[in-house]
Parts: structure tokens; C-alpha cells; sequence
């Protein structure tokens, strides 16, 4: 009988070794099946942007006036495109990214702005959006409310910070028509607005580059680029 419990005891652990080495082969294949991830394929260039990245020398930070007149000439589009400016930030922890700033020049591109009334407010509710800025009055705020959830995953629901809502709504849409635009950096700190059209003079572009700059400068820039619609990037140096 003694052996018999012995013999019993022996497979049982035998039993257990099996299920343990199964289980840690187990955990081997899905951590391998982690790493094996298939690689993601590199980005595709066109042999015109390649072409033009050639003008641009590695690792470079260009001048601001030298970095203006790179990214006019290595843009390679058959229309007047825009140029941009990019900008990664370091703020401060709590410090929120977002303001208005005027453009002396805007940006090259007419924003059509729209004072929220009973008619907008019908239009949203059909779908209808055709406005890039909305601007409403305090006393809209309840009306808005019901469309807020169309307008808000758009970036177009006016709020206080981005000064969108105001008392003199026909004075604020002169202004953004004048070049008065929103800045707000993306979930990585990074800001991105256009100052201008590949056609502009270096002078106008630099003017606009200089009021972003100064607008963004207390967030701690730690690089800023330029480029064009279609057209490598250009590093400023700062």
C-alpha cells in the first residue's frame, strides 16, 4: 500500500512539472509573438522630394532669412503653396499652449468666419458646415450647447480662451480677417501654423515668422522648422 502511495505522489508531480513547463512555453511564445511585431514599412518619398532634400544639408539649423529662401526654393508644387512653421515645446508643468495672435500679413488664405445666429444654428444642425471660424455672443451659450457635441470633435465650438466668444462680434471677425489666427499645440506639444505663401516676399514671411515666434517663445521652443506644403523641412536656428 506504501508503494502504491508513493508511486501515486510521484505522478502527481510529475502531472505538475508538465503543467509548468507547458504554461512557461506558453508565456515564451506570446512574448515572442510581442517582439516579432511585423516592422513598419518606411515611409515612401517621391523622387521630387528627394530631389529637393538634397538642397537641404543634414543636421543644419539655417538662419532665419537663409531658412526662408531654402524652403521657397525646394518646394516643389505646381500651385502657391503654403509655407509652415513647426514647432516642438517644452512648457512648464500646468502651463496650457493656446492664445491668439495677429498676423501683420495673415496667412495667405481668407478664413471664413461666421456670427452664430437662429439660421447657423439650423444649418449645424442639418450638417451644414460651412465656416472655418464661429463666433458667437455670450447670450448664445444655451443654444450652443445643443450643437456642441457636432462642433466640438470639429475645433469649432467658440470658447472664451480662444476668444471666440465675445460682445462685438462683427469688430472680431474684421480682425480675423485682417490675419488674427488661434494657436494650440497637439497632444505632443507640438504647434504647427502657416505664415504665408511660397510667392510672398522673404520680408512678409519674416515678419510672420517673428510674431509666431515671439507669441510661443515663453513656452520653451526646444526646435522649430520650416516648410512648405510640398517640401522637406528646414531647421531654424534659434
Amino acid at each position: 500500500m506504501g508503494t502504491q502511495r508513493v508511486k501515486t505522489y510521484q505522478e502527481k508531480q510529475k502531472q505538475k512539472e508538465k503543467e509548468k513547463e507547458q504554461a512557461a512555453s506558453s508565456e515564451s511564445v506570446q512574448e515572442a509573438a510581442k517582439v516579432a511585431k511585423p516592422a513598419q514599412p518606411k515611409k515612401q518619398r517621391s523622387k521630387k522630394w528627394l530631389k529637393a532634400k538634397e538642397l537641404v544639408a543634414a543636421q543644419k539649423e539655417y538662419p532665419l532669412e537663409e531658412a526662408i529662401r531654402l524652403v521657397k526654393k525646394t518646394s516643389y508644387a505646381q500651385f502657391d503653396a503654403r509655407i509652415e512653421v513647426h514647432i516642438r515645446l517644452k512648457p512648464k508643468k500646468g502651463q496650457v499652449v493656446r492664445g491668439v495672435l495677429a498676423l501683420p500679413h495673415g496667412t495667405g488664405k481668407e478664413a471664413r468666419v461666421v456670427v452664430f445666429d437662429d439660421g447657423v444654428l439650423t444649418k449645424i444642425e442639418q450638417g451644414k458646415i460651412d465656416f472655418d471660424v464661429l463666433i458667437a455672443r455670450p447670450t448664445d451659450l444655451p443654444k450652443l450647447a445643443k450643437v456642441a457635441k457636432i462642433l466640438g470633435p470639429r475645433g469649432l465650438m467658440p470658447n472664451a480662451k480662444s476668444g471666440t466668444i465675445t460682445n462685438e462680434p462683427e469688430k472680431l471677425v474684421e480682425q480675423i480677417k485682417k490675419g488674427q489666427i488661434e494657436f494650440k499645440t497637439d497632444s505632443a506639444n507640438n504647434l504647427h501654423l502657416a505664415i504665408g505663401r511660397v510667392s510672398w516676399e522673404e520680408k512678409k514671411l519674416a515678419e510672420n515668422f517673428t510674431v509666431v515666434y515671439n507669441a510661443i517663445k515663453q513656452y520653451s521652443p526646444l526646435a522649430v522648422y520650416l516648410s512648405a506644403t510640398m517640401g522637406p523641412s528646414i531647421k531654424v536656428k534659434l
